[in-house]
């Protein structure tokens, strides 16, 4: 009897369910893992991770062999093998349960046929779309092993897809895949979809919050249901309360505090932009039960701030924050041309933008392959900007005939898509902190028919500003968006932004500009591009820049270099003075924007990073390492920094820190010629509140002749604060205004700005402590740009690598320590001048 009853427990715990395979009511499974990919038609298979497009499976399987992304191989890729369907495989096991299981698909690209244990659950003919999230009940289809099979097909021309637009290349199998996440979920008979939390912030006193939280419920069975819904906040309590449903109903309940105290908050934890305070972060438990049991649950998490706009007198569409004006300053975001973000990358990435002093992350198509960015954006203090890209607005990218400034979105059809694709995505990311507004445009605006539509769904999910357009534009139902979108985004002199009046110059919201080319550091340059096309620069060069007809050749920066600095002798030369042009440029371009603040509202570099290794519009590269422009940018936006403005000629403080009351700093300027000789030093005691921008010194006197100026901003006890450096020639590049046109104002006249790099032989010594550098200039000339580098043991850049400052000057004796915070094997640093 003993061997018996032995036996017995080893069939039962055979057959006993794993511990991933049992779900109980409100459980969430991913099915991320153990995918199968294959060609429809071929045995041939590839072990594939969801979420994940095709193309990017079949790259890191080495289909496409080694190096896809550089040189011109990308060019000669095969993508024939992307007009046949691909199936998606998986296998899973689940324990049976009473109640309901949904599978849910939170975006495919871009038509699909779905197969459970054999059983079709979906065709393409009506599946299609990647910002639309499905689910289907297959609880009756389930057993304890089961089969997944997804047959995705790639979109045509006039489909509503993913696009990197003239950014980047497009992808080769156009996103084809599952390219956010599947998942299981159970439920009993009434099942959450939704909790919306909605922040009421008292912003005289920051003292009272009061939480609106709207749930959506839905009876999945046909008789009533009677039950509770169960709030849980930490640190506040919980509440009960009744609620009953007919059935089959969907209902929508609205709770606040006269239904439940624990939404009432006093002294709350205030969600803050890193930059002006601490993001925190509050979780929200809900669960609805009844006699039977658990039913449904959801964990939401908030910020309690209150994000708004309004328009200026200017019509400039002005944000605030917890009652205070911001400046928004960011850049656009792209996910990888594969969609192959990590959460380490991505991680890595809004780190960056924070250490830029950056506060602002613009998507403008939605990007994310799920929310790890936005979940790192509330957590770590970035605004987000949503919204709908602009190739859905071009006939070129869409594939749609425009209309009438509406873009290509204009039947019936279509309509529904985009209209149901923002009512997804609304959903999706309403409870995100950091989320501050929705673009519904990028160039354009919607037609009537659909902004309306569009609004509808708004004014139910939403509550933060909503804008029409990145472009200047008025709509009939939502009115002025507020915004400029006039370029630049190719290469403009660094007076450009103080003189401009009526096109990207600092003014106003400008949504997305850029100098265009941020030449990658050499070290990645000479991964993207093989050795022997290097130098002189060939095709390859002009084959990364971008797919724009307009900036798609590497001539321009070849010119600007040319012509302010000289003819460049070698590789070496060539990139030295690149990076001082996207140094000098990028920085002017951020700095304008506050030295002209409060008629400045936001500047949005275009753009933030690049989808595969390129040369243009990047603050870091494709390979994460940061360009010459992610400095400037970082030098601009320190919290306080001295200012040189190029129309007028001072020297401007400005002041973006949170503190209330005005600080008291001492600033210094040096002012050097051409030969790096000494001939005016000053000091003044200033003092500037949050976003005042003070006049320190006027260095008009020195126009004329060549000249460098040194910033430095201490505290009255001498602890540094900032410091700033500028090589400013006799005269500033001349610009033919009558031939401003979206993307550039061309120069009829360049500055002379060769002295820079003719300074003689520097003497600079390096020291090394640990991951503390110091440089000290043992000569009497100035070396304009020092470049210090993290190498791993096989000399690669390390990523990341993030230094207290880097592409910095050395005036003449000067010494400068900076760190570094890297991590790699064999860890050294080198010096590049």
């Amino acid at each position: 009897m003993k061997r018996i009853a032995w036996i017995f427990a080893l069939a039962a715990a055979a057959c006993a369910p794993s511990p991933d395979a049992i779900l109980q009511p409100g459980d969430t499974r991913i099915l991320g893992q153990d995918w199968k990919l294959a060609r429809s038609g071929s045995h041939e298979t590839f072990t594939a991770s969801v979420p994940s497009t095709v193309a990017g499976t079949l790259e890191q399987a080495g289909f496409f062999g080694e190096g896809l992304l550089e040189g011109m191989r990308y060019a000669e890729a095969d993508k024939t093998v992307f007009d046949e369907p691909w199936i998606y495989k998986t296998t899973f096991e689940i324990s049976p349960a009473d109640g309901r299981t949904e599978l849910v698909f939170d975006g495919l690209g871009y038509r699909a046929d779905i197969f459970l244990n054999g059983r079709q659950i979906a065709s393409a003919d009506t599946t299609f779309g990647p910002f639309l999230r499905r689910s289907f009940d297959v609880t009756s289809l389930l057993k304890r092993r089961n089969t997944l099979a997804v047959r995705v097909q790639r979109a045509q021309k006039g489909d509503l897809n993913i696009g990197f637009v003239d950014w980047n290349p497009r992808p080769l199998d156009e996103s084809m895949g599952l390219i956010r996440p599947v998942t299981l979920h159970r439920t009993g008979p009434v099942s959450l979809e939704d909790v919306f939390v909605i922040p009421d912030l008292d912003t005289q006193s920051l003292s009272q919050a009061d939480l609106e939280v709207r749930l959506t419920l839905k009876n999945h069975e046909d008789q009533p249901f009677e039950g509770s819904v169960i709030l849980e906040i930490p640190e506040e309590g919980s509440a009960r309360i009744p609620v009953t449903l007919e059935a089959g109903q969907t209902r929508i309940l609205t709770l606040t505090p006269q239904q439940a105290a624990l939404l009432h908050i006093d002294h709350p934890r205030v969600w803050w932009t890193h930059d002006l305070g601490t993001p925190e972060l509050y979780t929200l438990s809900a669960r609805v039960e009844s006699e039977d049991g658990l039913s449904d649950r959801r964990d939401v998490t908030f910020g309690i701030r209150k994000i708004e706009s309004r328009l200026t007198e200017k019509n400039y569409r002005q944000f605030t924050l917890n009652g205070k004006d911001i400046l928004l300053k960011g850049a656009g975001w792209t996910d990888d041309i594969f969609l192959r973000d990590t959460p380490e990358s991505i991680e890595r990435q809004v780190r960056y933008v924070m250490d830029m002093h950056l506060n602002t992350i613009r998507f403008e198509n939605i990007w994310g392959k799920d929310d790890t960015v936005y979940d790192c954006c509330d957590r770590l203090g970035v605004l987000a900007i949503a919204g709908f890209s602009c190739q859905w607005e071009w006939e070129a990218y869409c594939g749609l005939p425009e209309k009438n400034g509406y873009g290509c979105i204009n039947d019936p059809q279509t309509e529904a898509i985009a209209a149901g694709y923002f009512r997804d995505q609304v959903i999706r990311l309403h409870n995100h902190a950091c989320l501050a507004g929705w673009l519904t445009g990028s160039d354009c605006i919607p037609n009537p028919e659909l902004e309306a539509k569009y609004l509808e769904i708004y004014r139910g999910q939403d509550y933060r500003p909503y804008i029409n357009s990145a472009q200047n534009r008025r709509s009939s139902l939502s009115g002025w968006s507020g915004a400029k979108m006039q370029g630049p985004y190719d290469y403009v002199a660094s007076n450009y932004w103080y003189q401009d009046r009526r096109a990207g110059g600092a003014y106003g919201w400008n949504t997305e500009t850029g100098i265009g080319a941020n030449l990658p550091q050499l070290g990645s340059l000479r991964r993207m591009i093989p050795e022997e096309r290097l130098w002189p620069l060939s095709e390859d060069w002009d084959f990364h820049c971008t797919a724009s007809g307009a900036m798609n050749k590497i001539r321009v920066l070849q010119q600007t270099v040319s012509g302010l600095y000289g003819g460049s002798d070698s590789l070496e030369d060539f990139v030295r003075k690149a990076h001082a042009v996207d140094y000098d440029g990028t920085r002017a371009m951020f700095e304008a924007f506050r030295v002209r603040l409060p008629q400045t509202t936001g500047i949005i570099q275009w753009m933030l990073n690049s989808a595969w290794p390129s040369l243009y519009w990047q603050l870091y590269d494709w390979y994460g390492v940061p360009t010459a422009g992610y400095y400037g940018a970082r030098k601009g936006c320190e919290p306080r920094q001295l200012l040189f403005d190029y129309e007028d000629r001072k020297v401007w403080a400005v002041n973006e820190s949170p503190d209330e009351t005005p600080f008291e700093m001492v600033a210094t300027v040096k002012v050097f010629d051409g030969n790096s000789r000494l001939i005016h030093q000053e000091r003044k005691t200033i003092r500037a509140a949050y976003r005042e921008v003070v006049p320190v010194f006027d260095l008009g006197r020195f126009d004329g002749q060549p000249h460098f100026v040194a910033l430095i901003l201490e505290t009255p006890d001498g602890n540094p604060v900032a410091d700033n450096f500028y090589a400013l020639p006799a005269q500033d590049c001349e610009l033919q205004w009558d031939r401003t046109n979206w993307y550039t104002t061309p120069i009829l006249s360049y500055a002379d700005l060769g002295f820079v790099f003719n300074q003689g032989t520097c003497d600079i010594r390096m020291e090394v402590s640990g991951k503390r550098v110091t440089l000290t200039n043992g000569s009497d000339v100035i070396a304009p740009i020092n470049i210090l580098q993290a190498l791993d043991a096989e000399g690669k850049l390390v990523v990341p690598a993030r230094w207290s400052d880097n592409f910095f000057p050395l005036l003449p004796g000067q010494s400068k320590t900076v760190t570094c915070e890297a991590e790699a094997d064999g860890l050294r640093f080198q010096l590049m001048q």
